[in-house]
């Protein structure tokens, strides 16, 4: 898989405890992730993490099926290092640097994860991406994807931008680090929720589903048919 060329937007050191000061409903949202692999798949499943960044969701995963096989796949091999020292003596866990756009590893897969990374990507690669995610799916598996939305109106996008930036406020992160946090966004490329179930159904997922919600960011899911 080839690197990015993109630029480093996290600092891999301070991202986990960026994130959540970032993120409303952090825990809702990861905890939905992982709670619904965990309940559609067996105790030992074989699971991919895309744009897997430090392990945060893999992570979350694991505390609900210890027993899970893991491949994170990233464009960042800072990111990839801190997953690697999360996970040390984990002989389960696996990394791989490459893009979303790249050719997925070889499956099947019991579960194929993702938090909010696949946002990056334009509408037409999200829905390639989806399709492939689909085709690597083992019969009944589930794609989970943590991911931050665009409102599905004009009207409401300010609102979902004052709930975001009220909770960041209230996480006590400093104003210098909202800046950098806004200059991230825009290399943003976002969707609604409505279109992004619209294309998983596309896509060949038998059913799909909205987890959690919290204003801009929202756990969804699809499952494959058995």
């Amino acid at each position: 898989m080839r690197t990015t060329t993109l630029p480093e937007l996290w600092d891999p050191t301070t991202f986990d405890a960026l994130r959540r000061r970032l993120i409303p409903s952090f825990d809702l949202l990861y905890g939905s992730a992982a709670g619904a692999v965990a309940l559609t798949v067996a105790e030992r499943p074989r699971i991919l993490d895309l744009g897997a960044g430090t392990g945060l969701l893999s992570a979350a995963v694991l505390d609900r099926i210890p027993g899970a096989e893991l491949l994170l796949v990233d464009h960042s091999a800072g990111m990839l290092g801190q997953a690697v020292d999360r996970f040390r003596g984990n002989p389960r866990i696996a990394t791989l640097v490459g893009e979303l756009t790249d050719a997925l590893p070889d499956g099947p897969f019991d579960a194929v994860v993702s938090g909010l990374a696949i946002h990056h990507l334009p509408h037409e690669e999200k829905r390639d991406l989806f399709a492939r995610i689909h085709r690597v799916l083992a019969p009944g598996g589930v794609f989970v994807n943590v991911e931050q939305l665009l409102a599905p109106s004009p009207r409401l996008e300010p609102m979902y931008d004052h709930r975001h930036e009220a909770h960041v406020h209230a996480s006590g992160t400093p104003a210098e680090e909202w800046a950098a946090g806004r200059r991230r966004m825009a290399y943003d490329i976002c969707a609604d929720l409505d279109s992004q179930l619209t294309w998983l159904r596309e896509a060949g997922f038998q059913q799909v589903d909205c987890l959690a919600k919290d204003w801009r960011f929202a756990a969804y899911a699809g499952w494959r048919a058995l």
